[in-house]
């Protein structure tokens, strides 16, 4: 009997053996199968896609080395199963998971996501990047997509669940190709990106970028008209000053009614100086501005003696006083050029910005706050303005260096901006060598600089005399100075390259 059960051990052995090697075999195949599989794969793949892609093919091959690893305690039962039922069954269950993770047409494969992502990432750089080259050749201000290109962005528009970069991305790009067409027209695609602030499934991310984003469109007026009469309180400040940044563009009264009720009850200084921007630029300037802007400077100033970094608002104010002065019809000279003045005692310059801001253009500058000139010829191209800005206080030397410093502006050693005076017949210069320029023997104009001599700035005047002699000197005193002109002297052209213009890409963000 020991012989015999010995026996009966030894043949199952053998038997079992011949199996294992026949499910080895078949396992080694199917493996092999596999490889070519994800091989093709990969050999489809764009090299951009490969990196992200691997994290797909890895889990297969995670997925069927787990497998194998639990193979040997499922042999171990196959005496009861029959090997030839397991194998079977493992093969169709390898076969079935690693056909469902490399199926790029099943959305819920890996494949599929990983692909998808990297289409929507590809087609997203790309629209960016032909609207920027489309631009840099006079191509137009707003990318120009096709049916399918829209239709794709939309869908990533209106999932709540795409990627909140991707979103903004897609809306940005959609909003800019509506052009002027989306800001007066309230079209179904305005209105279906509109709805998205009142669907609970977006998150606040993405419904802030909407308000940004639709800022200029009626398609979000209805919306936002709602949430600046909603009364529950329910809409924080900064939500409701987005809104209201539609809303100024088509309700001048409601725009006006909600800016002058919440200047003084928004908490946030941006906030609340995005409202006095809008009265000021509307026209309804007045004390409450005033107000608000020493309050502002105070607390700048504060912040200032605590060395903490501060990001100035009331420059913001001043430089939006200067600029709706100057687009006015007809400007009240008398009054912009006091307020120039003062805010000149106060350290407001005129500059060029340098290469490390891009192209060079002329900005204001006060308390370490900057605004590019929006209309630059209105400033310089009124004589009366600036005649009228130099005599705003008794016109000594020191004076007109002042005056003369603050209009001049250079490029790399090239003239911009500089001050002319055409010299009445009494007006006279005294030079630093005691030289007297007399305004009847002055032929024209005088041209008026601040160089550096000595190591300290000085009032520099050249001119031609009527004999044809041209002379030079630092400027020591004035007699009989508010008797003269005073104008800038620019040319057109150049002035206009150094205006600033928003470009196309950054206005999508």
């Amino acid at each position: 009997m020991h012989d015999l059960t010995k026996l009966l051990i030894e043949r199952d052995t053998q038997q079992h053996k011949a199996e294992l090697e026949k499910l080895r075999e078949e396992n080694l195949r199917l493996l092999q199968q596999v490889s070519d599989k994800i091989d093709n794969a990969e050999a489809k793949i764009t090299e951009s896609a490969i990196n992200k892609t691997l994290s797909v093919l890895d889990n297969s091959r995670k997925w069927i080395l787990g497998m194998f690893a639990v193979f040997a305690t499922v042999l171990t039962l196959a005496g009861f199963v029959g090997i030839s039922g397991v194998s079977s069954k493992m093969t169709a269950i390898v076969t079935d998971k690693v056909n469902g993770w490399l199926r790029f047409d099943d959305e819920n494969s890996g494949g599929y996501r990983v692909m998808d992502e990297l289409r929507t990432s590809a087609l997203l750089d790309s629209l960016t990047l032909r609207f920027a080259r489309d631009n840099a050749r006079g191509g137009g201000s707003q990318p120009h997509l096709n049916a399918a290109e829209t239709q794709r962005l939309m869908a990533i528009i209106l999932n709540p669940a795409s990627d909140d970069y991707q979103f903004r991305d897609a809306l940005h790009l959609i909003i800019a190709s509506r052009g002027i067409f989306g800001r007066v027209m309230a079209d179904d695609t305005g209105k279906k990106i509109a709805d998205i602030l009142g669907d609970k499934a977006f998150n606040n991310d993405k419904k802030v970028a909407v308000l940004e984003a639709m800022k200029m469109e009626r398609s979000l007026y209805p919306l936002t008209l709602q949430m600046l009469d909603d009364s529950s309180g329910r809409y924080d400040e900064s939500i409701l000053t987005d809104a209201f940044t539609n809303v100024r563009q088509f309700d001048e009264q409601r725009a006006r009614q909600f800016a002058e009720a919440n200047l003084n009850t928004f908490k946030s200084p941006r906030n609340r100086v995005e409202l006095a921007s809008y009265l000021i630029d509307i026209g309804a300037d007045g004390p409450e501005i005033d107000r608000l802007i020493a309050e502002l400077r105070r607390q700048q100033q504060a912040q200032q003696q605590e060395s903490y970094v501060w990001s100035g608002y009331y420059p913001s104010l001043i430089f939006a006083r200067i600029e709706h002065g100057l687009k006015a019809a007809a400007p009240d000279v008398p009054a912009l050029a006091r307020f120039i003045s003062t805010q000149m005692d106060k350290g407001l310059q005129l500059a060029l910005s340098d290469f490390s801001n891009g192209k060079p253009y002329l900005h204001f500058s006060l308390d370490k706050t900057s605004s590019a000139v929006k209309q630059p010829e209105s400033l310089f191209g009124n004589a009366a303005l600036v005649d009228a800005i130099v005599k705003a206080q008794p016109l000594t030397a020191g004076r007109l260096q002042k005056v003369s410093d603050f209009f001049q502006t250079t490029d790399r050693g090239l003239w911009v901006t500089t001050l002319m005076m055409t010299p009445a017949a009494t007006t006279q210069l005294t030079l630093a060598d005691g030289r007297k320029a007399q305004g009847d023997e002055i032929l024209d104009r005088v041209w008026l600089r601040v160089e550096e001599k000595a190591g300290q700035p000085a009032l520099i005047a050249s001119w031609r005399e009527k004999t044809g002699s041209v002379y030079e000197g630092i400027v020591t005193d004035i007699v009989n100075g508010e008797q003269a002109h005073f104008l800038v002297e620019f040319n057109s052209w150049q002035l206009s390259n150094y205006t600033w213009k928003t470009d196309p890409i950054e206005e999508l963000y």
